[in-house]
């Protein structure tokens, strides 16, 4: 919009009465991307279409202790439970415990009951535990090389995590040894139609892990181990690589076309050379282009409302760029426009409604 703003601007300046027609072209092809604009504010497009996550509560995982000093020999075991109709980030953790009484809250909701030896206590109260957790949460969605689709994750209106806990485990120096098994859900990132982009565990202590073992043996996870204002985190990410590069190609692509066809059109006015077919196929496909660059869903009623409308719109705008100074719009003319609506219609059907239907 400002490329075209100024080119308005240095025509109006540069060039003599006699290029009026062009301006005023110029002037409705930004009115076209201005309709675009406007369109974007409407229920039929948001990110969240784009995104849809709202319903996703991201936990950390791990285990947090009052008196970390007297926590000895810490051991965890990473593993992934694969079930019929979803897979649990498994962690087997055992440590030996000396000093006084205390007491260790394990972070983020189990899946399943956790088993604990006899003797040890143990009770279920949900609180939200407070401490350094949004500089965890900064680290893996602001600095380099944390977590892999952290660019993902920053469209999405939920992505930190949360430091709740629902079990408080008493810890004794007559207990001794401390070994029990924590099952997980892990925290999934959607993308449009539910799709997944990726599953995420991110395991948080405030006690020195003397021993790591990582059982998920996979070329589509990625894992890394930090330490963060006196936690240390150790984060696995299950990534759908194959979905990663559809959404980066896609991107790159609407990218791409919309800028260039904006370009083009513009070309084709300032030199004169288009005519109605061209600027009509330009117009087309700058629509669906354009939600697609500022990173925008749209909702099957878009699809099948708005777009053809703009259909509609492109149309008309296409007719004036390509006339000759002398512009009329008759009922003829309107006929062929709502002509381009049902055809608009179509196309929308085909091969944007029908693909999510099949393929998501």
């Amino acid at each position: 919009m400002l490329l075209i703003f100024n080119m308005l601007i240095n025509l109006f300046i540069l060039r003599p009465p006699c290029d009026i027609e062009r301006i005023k072209k110029l002037v409705v092809f930004a009115i076209f991307i201005l309709v675009l604009m406007l369109a974007s504010l409407t229920a039929f497009f948001s990110k969240s279409l784009m995104w849809p996550n709202a319903e996703v509560n991201r936990e950390f995982d791990g285990i947090l202790f009052n008196n970390a000093d007297g926590v000895e020999n810490l051991q965890v075991s990473r593993s992934l439970e694969k079930g019929a109709n979803e897979n649990l980030i498994k962690y087997d953790i055992k440590f030996n415990y000396t000093g006084e009484d205390s007491t260790a809250r394990i972070l983020g909701t189990p899946n399943r009951q956790i088993f604990f030896d006899e003797g040890v206590g143990f009770s279920k109260s949900k609180v939200n535990l407070k401490g350094d957790f949004d500089k965890i949460n900064k680290s893996l969605f602001e600095e380099k090389l944390k977590l892999k689709v952290k660019d993902f994750y920053n469209k999405t209106d939920n992505k930190d995590f949360k430091s709740v806990s629902e079990v408080k485990l008493a810890l004794k120096e007559k207990v001794g040894e401390y070994e029990f098994t924590v099952y997980y859900k892990p925290n999934p990132l959607y993308f449009s139609g539910g799709q997944k982009v990726e599953d995420a565990s991110i395991f948080v202590t405030n006690a020195k892990v003397e021993n790591w073992t990582e059982s998920i043996k996979s070329s589509n996870s990625v894992k890394e181990a930090y330490t963060n204002s006196g936690y240390y985190v150790n984060k696995i990410e299950l990534i759908n690589q194959g979905l990663i590069n559809k959404i980066s190609l896609i991107n790159t692509a609407s990218t791409v076309i919309f800028l260039v066809l904006t370009l083009g059109v513009i070309a084709l006015i300032w030199f004169d050379r288009g005519n109605f077919q061209i600027y009509l196929g330009a117009l087309f496909l700058m629509i669906p282009a354009f939600y697609r660059f500022i990173d925008k869903g749209t909702s099957n009623l878009g699809v099948l409302i708005a777009y053809p409308i703009l259909g509609l719109i492109a149309s008309i705008a296409a007719r004036f760029l390509a006339s000759d100074g002398d512009f009329t719009f008759g009922n003829k003319e309107m006929k062929q426009s709502v002509a381009f609506l049902l055809m608009y219609f179509v196309f929308s059907l085909v091969f944007f409604v029908i693909p999510r239907v099949f393929i998501g």
